[in-house]
């Protein structure tokens, strides 16, 4: 059946996938937004002190505890000028009286209005709380709105490279059509997320939660072997049937493969733009005795297959899924019933722990704050965690250059960054390395809310404050997972 609408038929295919793709770039990340609503749920689940001691990156080693504005764990790297004065930013790099930051975004396009807002939502109660400590060291943060709109990401390249300093905390869905613009220009990232093996694999940025294509998150799997060995033999994967989600879904394959004990996963494909009928699919499990099941593409969906799950009778024994499935829409009203047992990790501290995890407390008090009609979200939590990490490599630029801002002085000191926990927002990542975090927590839906399942707070598996963290909690993976050559200039030094 044909679609008539302004955008075409091709387009509204690749609007679904589209949406996926966001859902998929909250690496370690939940959303508790509902629709549009922004959920300010009250912590409510016993959770782990956050005590993990600040890194040397994070905030400075010291015998004594940190005085003055914190941000979480961190000392707030945000302040007043110091005896060097108000910095200046290099001759050609969009400098002036304030720091112009670009933050990325899809939140214009028409067909999806307000996809990924979340970020800069986040950014600009950033910039607010920043600037209210001092900003950059005496110099006040701008966010500068780089919308994207899905499909217009080269004019939105273009006005980075014409007004910002730099990009920080944000992210394009359809991110590999920066290129070859944002090398043209010198441009630099602290992005918020990454997508296409292009801009994940590229030079010239750094983000806190790496998601390189080559090398994927293996402990919650890790945790699925040795928890059920005889219901991993009979997997099946099921994503959209679109290129993009195809990757995705082969790279998950590929990682089960590595880690061992996953029977040869039965691939199913659903249609991009969704099922008028998911009970195929909940009898197709059941015909196959599918006893483990991971699903690649939005919560909306999933919901929708669970409802046909149930009516048919039939529910594998373990339904563990990424990130982007750790969201308010599977414990809403109507939807938790069920999707009671079904289980997500997330490497963020959980939204429902907030008041035991002191970064997570921070950007929600920031959110109230500086932004409070801005939405409260996983994306939000990736955005805020890029930020901090730019302010903190520009202050060591800015002790290394004589008080002067320089792109590629500030991302050589963000490459330098071995150990980050954005202030307690999410558990320990290698972003200098760009290697795939190692350490998780399983989140479950139990009696109709979200509840930690694993590890057990205070137990021996508790070895992150209150993550998880495996030795062999990332792997590398083997396959053609997409382009990723034209997202690197061998010219740059970073």
């Amino acid at each position: 059946m044909t679609h008539s609408s302004k955008f075409g038929p091709l387009n509204f295919g690749r609007t679904f996938a589209a949406l996926t793709l966001v859902a998929l770039a909250t690496v370690g990340c939940s959303n508790r937004n509902s629709g549009d609503t922004a959920a300010t749920q009250a912590p409510a689940t016993a959770a782990p002190a956050a005590t993990d001691a600040p890194s040397a990156t994070d905030a400075p080693v010291t015998t004594d505890a940190p005085t003055g504005p914190m941000f979480g764990t961190m000392k707030s790297p945000c302040g007043p000028a110091t005896d060097a004065g108000v910095p200046t930013i290099a001759d050609g790099q969009n400098g002036g009286d304030t720091i112009k930051l670009g933050t990325a975004n899809d939140h214009g396009y028409e067909g999806a209005p307000g996809t990924t807002l979340e970020m800069l939502d986040a950014a600009k109660a950033f910039a607010g709380w920043c600037n209210a400590l001092g900003g950059i060291r005496g110099l006040p943060i701008e966010i500068v709105d780089l919308d994207g709109k899905l499909f217009s990401v080269p004019p939105s390249m273009e006005q980075a490279c014409s007004e910002v300093f730099a990009m920080a905390g944000g992210g394009w869905v359809f991110d590999d059509q920066m290129y070859p613009r944002f090398h043209e220009c010198g441009m630099i990232s602290f992005s918020g997320y990454a997508v296409s093996a292009t801009a994940s694999m590229a030079n010239g940025k750094i983000q806190p939660i790496p998601n390189p294509a080559n090398e994927k998150p293996a402990q919650w799997l890790n945790w699925a072997r040795d928890t059920y060995p005889e219901a991993i033999k009979k997997t099946a994967l099921i994503y959209g049937d679109f290129l993009t989600t195809k990757n995705v879904a082969d790279q998950l394959a590929a990682t089960m493969k590595v880690v061992g004990g996953f029977g040869e996963p039965s691939m199913m494909t659903y249609n991009p733009a969704g099922e008028a009928n998911w009970t195929p699919f909940a009898q197709k499990l059941k015909s196959d005795g599918i006893t483990f099941m991971s699903f690649v593409g939005t919560d909306s969906n999933l919901v929708l297959l669970y409802k046909a799950m149930r009516e048919v009778g039939y529910v594998p024994d373990v339904v563990l899924n990424d990130a982007n499935f750790y969201s308010s829409m599977m414990v809403a009203e109507g939807n938790a019933a069920s999707d009671e047992g079904f289980l997500a990790r997330t490497m963020y501290a959980p939204f429902e722990e907030a008041e035991n995890f002191p970064g997570m407390a921070s950007y929600l008090d920031m959110m109230a704050t500086y932004n409070p009609e801005g939405r409260i979200a996983g994306l939000g939590l990736q955005a805020t965690s890029a930020l901090l990490m730019f302010v903190t490599a520009a202050n060591s630029c800015l002790d290394n250059n004589n008080n002067v801002l320089e792109r590629e002085c500030v991302l050589a000191e963000g490459m330098k960054i071995t150990s980050w926990t954005g202030g307690g927002l999410h558990s320990e990542t290698n972003p200098a390395a760009k290697t795939a975090p190692k350490c998780g927590l399983i989140m479950g839906v139990k009696d109709g809310k979200w509840a930690r399942i694993y590890p057990e707070v205070g137990s021996a598996d508790d070895n992150g404050s209150g993550w998880h963290c495996d030795e062999n909690g990332s792997v590398e993976i083997v396959g053609d997972f997409g382009d990723v050559t034209s997202g690197v200039d061998p010219t740059r030094p970073n």
